[in-house]
């Protein structure tokens, strides 16, 4: 019998949709995070989100107030988008 451990085919599925496997054998939820240093600006700015486009949110409103960034470029929206550990 497993009891709370999961099997492979679980344990993608549950990858698939923001869960990871914990070393207990459990599952946990994984929480979205992202720091302004990710993407090499000089700042402490991290946050953290349960999706990302709440992440996205924060950023974007830590931009606009911190960085003066009334309108960010593609190519910071994909860093920020890349950058997005999991």
């Amino acid at each position: 019998m497993m009891g709370n451990k999961i099997g492979l085919a679980q344990e993608k599925a549950c990858m698939d949709i923001g869960y990871q496997p914990g070393q207990d054998g459990g599952i946990h939820q994984r929480i979205p995070s992202f720091a302004c240093k990710d993407i090499g600006i000089d700042c402490t700015f991290e946050t953290q989100a349960a999706t990302d486009q709440e992440l996205m949110r924060r950023f974007i409103d830590h931009a606009e107030s911190a960085h003066n960034m009334q309108v960010l470029s593609a190519d910071i929206i994909f860093k920020m988008q890349k950058a997005i550990k999991k």
